[in-house]
């Protein structure tokens, strides 16, 4: 169950890259610079568009990373450009494909998930990755996209959704 979980945040995070080149193609086509969507808000009181991908993947590889055991990179947050942005996002998508099923055999609904905030405090791991990282992954996701949807980025649901596995029935 966790590895999937982990699957599906690598997976957003591609369609998440995918959705920045063609931001740099919108711009490219229009004669602005792309970069100018780094300074890009819902409302003066939310965080800007690089803070929506960083925390977007934060919460991909400290839930990996909390719930296998393991330790996650540390990235500097530090990104002021599309590109540098893109280089976070795939950094992040390398850690999550280093990750098998076998890295969650031991994690259950039982095991406590220690958080750096708020500090002292712990959930269980479904709790943790079901109430907390997941719904968070998705906001900070479809925040970034709504803000290049807004800019006039031409993308829809099924760029956010990507490649689905499709069958005949």
């Amino acid at each position: 169950m966790y590895y999937q979980a982990i699957r599906q945040f690598a997976h957003t995070l591609k369609n998440l890259d995918t959705i920045l080149g063609k931001a740099v193609s919108h711009a490219e086509a229009k004669k602005f610079d792309v970069n100018n969507f780094c300074s890009a808000r819902v409302f003066p009181d939310m965080l800007p568009f690089p803070v929506q991908i960083r925390i977007a993947t934060d919460q991909a590889k400290s839930a990996a990373a909390n719930l296998s055991g393991k330790e996650a990179p540390k990235f500097e947050d530090n990104e002021t450009t599309i590109e540098e942005l893109r280089g976070r996002i795939r950094r992040c998508i390398s850690f999550l494909d280093s990750f098998t099923q076998k890295d969650f055999e031991k994690t259950n609904e039982k095991t406590v998930v220690k958080l750096a905030y708020p500090p002292g405090k712990a959930m269980l791991a479904n709790e943790y990755l079901f109430g907390r990282q997941i719904p968070n992954f998705f906001f900070h996701v479809a925040t970034a996209y709504n803000l290049l949807r807004a800019g006039g980025v031409e993308i829809g649901k099924m760029d956010f959704l990507g490649n689905l596995p499709m069958q005949d029935a």
